[in-house]
This record gives C-alpha cells, sequence and structure tokens, in this order.
C-alpha cells in the first residue's frame, strides 16, 4: 500500500465520536500553558546568555575559572620532596628499577 492510498484511507476512517466541550477547551489550555512555559524558560536562557557575554562579566567568569583550576591544582599537588630524599631516590638502583 502506498503512502496516497494510505492517506485516503485514514481520510474516510474518521469516526463521529462525540467529545465534551471541556475536552477541547482542556487541550487548549494545555497547549497554552506549555507555551508559556517554554517562552519562560527561553526568556530565562536569553537574560542568562546576555548578563555572561556582556565584557565585564565574561572576564569576571573566566578570572574565576582560572582562579578555581589553580587552587584545584594547588590542592592536588603532590608534596615536594627534601633534597637528600630525591638524591637517594636519584641514585638508588632500586627506585630507578620501580619507575619503569
Amino acid at each position: 500500500m502506498n503512502d496516497s492510498e494510505f492517506d485516503d484511507m485514514l481520510r474516510t476512517a474518521r469516526g463521529k465520536v462525540p467529545l465534551p466541550d471541556s475536552f477541547r477547551h482542556g487541550v487548549w489550555q494545555r497547549v497554552e500553558s506549555a507555551a508559556l512555559d517554554s517562552a519562560g524558560a527561553m526568556r530565562w536562557w536569553r537574560t542568562a546568555a546576555t548578563a555572561l557575554l556582556r565584557p565585564w562579566n565574561a572576564a569576571a567568569g573566566l578570572a574565576a575559572t582560572v582562579a578555581l583550576g589553580l587552587w584545584l591544582g594547588a590542592a592536588t599537588a603532590p608534596e615536594p620532596k627534601d633534597a637528600r630524599t630525591a638524591y637517594a631516590e636519584s641514585i638508588s638502583p632500586f627506585a630507578q628499577a620501580l619507575r619503569k
């Protein structure tokens, strides 16, 4: 069956089902509320994007990101070894074998 035959069959197969008037009203209320919800979300996104794209706000966000990265890098850095331990590990054949 090709698409035009199927479309014709669907057009002719409509039944006469009585629907209450409140049904159609309820459907349109749901459509309107969904449109308002998506418009509110888009308005919030547009406001946030506009605020972030201003030069001073973008510079502050970039500075905060760099500061956070530096802080996290410093917080996770290994403790520095003292000079004696570093020298002993550099000449020890056992420490060199463990590094490989």
